[in-house]
């Protein structure tokens, strides 16, 4: 595929006809040549259609005015039989009046540049060299002429975010930046201005590499921002890949920009649409059983009617471990209810799901109590500066022990990103959650005395969700809900570990209300990649584990 078409029809958010334009052959010269019949032909809707003639005909004018010099006078132009040529032309040198002159006539040499008669320049006036930034389109350096002031435009793609963000004097949003701790109102601003340069230097349609080239340059000059793989960039703006559209901070601005300036709705912002679809399963590289099916068989049986002695069981559950595995992933025709009827020890013998996942994944299975004691009151400064989470969360009480600002950071972890979204079924337009739908299918909290039978008896959201009965900060019990069963837990990070693992031995997605939260936990805490989660995170997921990842990084610094 012709990178130069790729890239404008992704910029114009045409991605899902790069296959049709790839088929066809369309490379830069005949994308330039496109007519109104053969754009037709390959793009039947009438408005991505009329998307890409506004396009063709802004590319046209400024191709032709990259090639017109107008010094002295002077006007270079194709002949009309040179059409067939035209790409050489461009790509020649611009004939000066001397060389011009002695060419034959373009009717005996079609092809060539030509010179109208009327306006040839004096030959004892000197040319006198224009530098590449002036504003004129008179020959440079050379005799070649410069690009036109739109063009010059174009060709910068170069920014000193520094020089952009300091016109707003603002000390205290540099001092941000410079931590790497934005507030959701500086955020918002840093890219509202970003945003309005791009917009004035490039357009409402800047292209792929312009808006590469300043996510690049923000990371650059703030390194807080980067992480360690080097894409911190890809919270403020990522390209688009394959099917997934451009997003990032950048990119959504954009998008939003247009939507208002153009009084009618377009499509929503790639960020908030879950496009990519969720990974069903994951693969796993296992081993053959070493055991017999008919071993395996036998096993399962048993294990059905048994829960004692627990030795026995857990030893059962092991060995069965991988077959179990496979069978969840395969046999995908099974509900959630029917996978625990048939290994009901998963459920109701304590630490069978983590010794499960511990076989499946052994580098991720202690992940979270590694990583969380180190990375939860960095989340909980990151949710200061972003949220009113009290005000929200409705609580005043004071964290005086590390458990409940631990208990407190997980609470407030759907509330960091935005409620997911999902179609509806038959009808036009995105369902959002709302952000107490986020919250719930993550945490429910009860009062002490509850009801657990009747609560249970009366669950409506998706499952698994974590169960916590007590005060926000110091609850008393705590259990993973999931088809209606109870795994009792003990604490809200044990909760949290679990429900994230259920997820993963019983072959489930996530709930979509919250599922930019056990994104990021999936991604950052197991650091399990794409998983069950997105292929592209949404960028105030990213902006999160960039900020993390920048601050475990600072004590080796100093």
């Amino acid at each position: 595929m012709d990178p130069f078409v790729e890239e404008k029809l992704s910029e114009l958010g045409l991605e899902r006809f790069i296959p049709v334009f790839e088929e066809n052959e369309i490379d830069r010269e005949t994308f330039l040549l496109l007519d109104d019949e053969t754009m037709k032909e390959l793009i039947k809707p009438v408005g991505p259609r009329l998307k890409l003639k506004k396009e063709l005909q802004s590319l046209v004018k400024d191709e032709g005015s990259q090639n017109e010099g107008d010094t002295s006078g002077t006007t270079y132009f194709l002949d009309d039989n040179s059409l067939d040529s035209s790409s050489t032309a461009r790509s020649s040198p611009v004939l000066n009046s001397q060389s011009v002159s002695s060419c034959s006539s373009p009717e005996s040499t079609p092809g060539v540049l030509t010179q109208r008669s009327q306006s040839l320049p004096s030959t004892s006036q000197p040319s006198t060299p224009r530098s590449h930034s002036s504003s004129l389109g008179s020959p440079g350096l050379g005799g070649r002429p410069s690009p036109s002031p739109s063009a010059q435009k174009r060709a910068r793609a170069d920014f000193t975010i520094r020089e952009i963000i300091g016109k707003l004097e603002d000390d205290e949003l540099l001092a941000e930046m410079e931590a790497g701790l934005l507030s959701y109102k500086s955020r918002k601003r840093i890219v509202n201005t970003l945003v309005s340069h791009l917009i004035e230097l490039h357009g409402k349609f800047p292209r792929t590499d312009v808006k590469l080239a300043m996510a690049r340059a923000l990371t650059s000059e703030f390194p807080q921002f980067e992480n360690s793989d080097g894409e911190g960039y890809q919270a403020w703006f990522a390209p688009a890949i394959g099917g997934h559209d451009s997003s990032g901070f950048l990119e959504n601005r954009l998008r939003n920009v247009r939507r208002r300036d153009s009084h009618k709705a377009s499509k929503p912002p790639t960020v908030m649409v879950p496009k990519s679809p969720l990974v069903s399963t994951v693969d796993l590289d296992l081993p053959e059983d070493e055991l017999a099916d008919s071993d395996i068989a036998a096993m399962t049986t048993w294990l059905k009617f048994h829960t004692s002695p627990t030795q026995q069981v857990e030893e059962m559950m092991r060995r069965t471990c991988r077959a179990r595995a496979t069978l969840i992933r395969t046999e995908n025709e099974k509900t959630v209810a029917e996978i625990i009827k048939e290994y009901p020890r998963l459920i109701d013998v304590p630490g069978m799901i983590e010794q499960d996942f511990r076989i499946l994944f052994p580098t991720s299975s202690d992940s979270l109590f590694m990583k969380w004691p180190v990375t939860y009151e960095s989340i909980l400064t990151y949710a200061d500066k972003q949220i009113s989470w009290r005000e929200i969360l409705n609580f005043s009480g004071k964290l005086d022990t590390d458990e409940q600002k631990s208990n407190m950071t997980v609470h407030l972890l759907p509330l960091l990103f935005p409620p997911g979204m999902k179609r509806k079924d038959g009808k036009k337009g995105p369902k959002h959650a709302s952000t107490e739908d986020a919250c719930t299918s993550f945490i429910q909290v009860e009062k002490v005395g509850v009801n657990i039978p009747a609560f249970l008896e009366a669950v409506k959201k998706c499952q698994p969700f974590i169960l916590a009965v007590g005060q926000l900060e110091s609850p008393e019990q705590v259990f993973v809900v999931v088809e209606r069963q109870t795994v009792d837990c003990g604490s809200l990070l044990k909760g949290l570990d679990i429900c994230f693992k259920l997820f993963y031995i019983l072959d489930m997605t996530y709930p979509w209300e919250c599922i930019n939260l056990w994104d990021f936990v999936q991604k950052f805490i197991y650091g399990l990649g794409a998983g069950k989660g997105r292929h592209k995170s949404v960028p105030s997921v990213s902006l999160l584990i960039n900020f993390l990842t920048s601050a475990a990084t600072e004590p080796s610094k100093e």
